[in-house]
């Protein structure tokens, strides 16, 4: 099994930043405004 490693970002700046990120690159829902989870490899 592999090993997996939570992060919990309780003041959401990863969300945000990768929110941001996602919004210049011409995605058009801002995932701050829903539940998200970022999966970083």
């Amino acid at each position: 099994m592999q090993r997996q490693i939570l992060h919990i970002d309780v003041n959401n700046a990863f969300l945000s930043w990768t929110a941001i990120e996602m919004l210049k690159n011409g995605y058009e829902i801002d995932i701050r405004t829903i539940p998200s989870i970022i999966r970083r490899r």
